[in-house]
């Protein structure tokens, strides 16, 4: 159950309402959104491939296809950029071609050649709309940038989870600076239960006292349900260890999942959003001194 007398509450309830009032309404930054040295580092790869290529804009789409045979025959590195102009980065595709019957056509944007190889690629480019696409942009390479911001968007869950590990990771650096004794390390190594490494583990007099798991929810899913549950067990397993676990977990979807918060913070001794932490990091550390 949760220590809710060591963190300053008279009950559980009153924790858990004031849990639920100061989840934090997001936790984005301005690095969320898009990883811009990663967007450009992508795009940067293939300056001289995506050279070539542009030169599709600058000619009739009847004299196209053969401009891209002649490319392709010469410069066969053009070949990877291809799937990126529509957003895919395999370099190996199937793709159901229907007719009578279901063809499977497989496609192979790697740089080994052959003339079979040169007219299967065009082909997927005619078939695509990859060869009509050099009749609407100017610049293949402004294209692929917002391509690659586009597709950068798939990373954010990613960053969403990093972001507010980084967020409590600076406020326990802060916090313990003002109580001597304490140290902080970052995916512990030398702490292994189940084979996990914790976000951050906490020593005391050069002892792990304390393992945390940071998350965050911006929506509701399968995923929060079962990360409570597993850090039930989790709990336990580290207390027969002698360490604590504290679960510092945020954001606004859990106003909508509240009956999991109810199950799960009673099977745990500290559960505690980001503002508790802040709050009250310093009463569990004075705690231990006792």
């Amino acid at each position: 159950m949760v220590k809710y007398k060591v963190l300053g509450f008279d009950s559980e309830i009153e924790y858990l309402n004031y849990f639920f009032n100061t989840l934090l309404k997001t936790n984005r930054t301005y690095d969320y959104f898009v990883d811009w040295r990663k967007v450009k580092d992508n795009v940067k790869n293939y300056l001289f491939e995506i050279s070539l290529l542009n030169s599709l804009t600058k000619i009739d789409l009847s004299e196209r296809e053969d401009k891209l045979v002649k490319i392709i025959s010469r410069y066969p590195e053009v070949i990877p950029v291809i799937p990126l102009i529509i957003a895919i980065r395999e370099k190996n595709m199937i793709v159901l071609e229907i007719r009578a019957q279901l063809i499977y056509k497989e496609f192979k944007f790697n740089e080994q050649l052959n003339n079979d190889r040169i007219a299967d690629i065009v082909e997927f480019c005619k078939k695509s709309g990859i060869l009509n696409l050099f009749s609407e942009i100017n610049d293949l390479y402004a294209y692929l940038l917002g391509m690659e911001v586009g597709l950068d968007s798939n990373a954010r869950k990613n960053r969403s989870g990093k972001i507010f590990e980084d967020l409590v990771g600076l406020l326990l650096k802060i916090k313990l600076s003002d109580h001597q004794g304490f140290t902080l390390k970052k995916e512990d190594s030398s702490i292994n239960i189940e084979g996990k490494r914790f976000d951050y583990a906490i020593y005391y007099n050069k002892n792990p006292k304390y393992v945390l798991e940071c998350n965050f929810y911006a929506t509701t899913g399968s995923k929060p349900s079962e990360v409570a549950r597993s850090y039930r067990g989790l709990h336990t397993q580290c207390k027969d260890e002698n360490l604590l676990l504290i679960w510092v977990t945020d954001g606004p979807a859990w106003h909508k999942m509240k009956n999991i918060i109810h199950e799960n913070f009673k099977k745990i001794d500290y559960p505690m959003n980001y503002t508790i932490l802040n709050e009250k990091i310093d009463s569990i550390l004075n705690n231990l001194k006792k």
